[in-house]
Formats: structure tokens, sequence, C-alpha cells
């Protein structure tokens, strides 16, 4: 991969991140607020405690991509970005346009996802 590939690449993962910070940010402002406004009947608390529910689980899946971007952009600095954690081969530009943060070539993310695989 060359530097200019490198370079907007980790642009890319630099916005990504920012983007995600951000989302995560309002994510947890709304639960902060929900916390805040316990008012109504049992109804109301239910549908305020789903609505909870779902931004933990947002939340939670958010903060996984941001480290799976944590973890890209110190690759880059270590010049070790765009290799397959499973087989060290480089993984196809076409996959790291797609998803910047990834760890795995198409082969080995789908190992690692075969049901067969894990125990």
């Amino acid at each position: 991969m060359n530097k200019k590939d490198l370079a907007s690449f980790k642009k890319i993962l630099i916005q990504k991140r920012m983007e995600f910070l951000n989302k995560t940010s309002k994510a947890q402002r709304e639960i902060d607020t929900d916390s805040n406004t316990n008012v109504g009947d049992e109804i109301d608390t239910a549908s305020q405690n789903c609505e909870k529910e779902m931004y933990f689980e947002l939340v939670a899946n958010d903060k996984i991509t941001l480290d799976a971007i944590n973890d890209a952009l110190a690759k880059i600095e270590k010049n070790t970005y765009g290799k397959c954690e499973g087989c060290s081969n480089n993984i196809l530009l076409e996959r790291l346009r797609a998803i910047p943060w990834t760890k795995y070539c198409i082969q080995c993310q789908k190992e690692a996802e075969n049901p067969k695989n894990k125990k």
C-alpha cells in the first residue's frame, strides 16, 4: 500500500471515529435525559426502559467499532495497516474501502464467522 492510500485511510478513519464519538455522546445524553424524566404510568416506564436498553445496545456496538477504528489507526502508525490478523496477507483495497477498520481478509472473516469454528 502506498503512502497516498495510507493517508487517505487515516483521514477516513479519523472522520469515522469523530462520527462514532458524536453518535455515542448523543446516545449517552439521551440516556441521561430519559433517566431524569421518569413521569407516567407503568406503560410509559416500560417504554422508557425499552428505549434505554436500545441506547445501551447502540453505545455498546459503537464502542466495539470505535475500538476497531483506534486499532486501525495504531496499525497505520506501526506501518502494519492492511495486513490480515488471521493469515498476514494483504487485505484487498476494495475491502478496506468498504470497512476501513477491518482486521481480516474476506477468507479469514468467513472462517471466523463460520459456526463450525466456534466452540
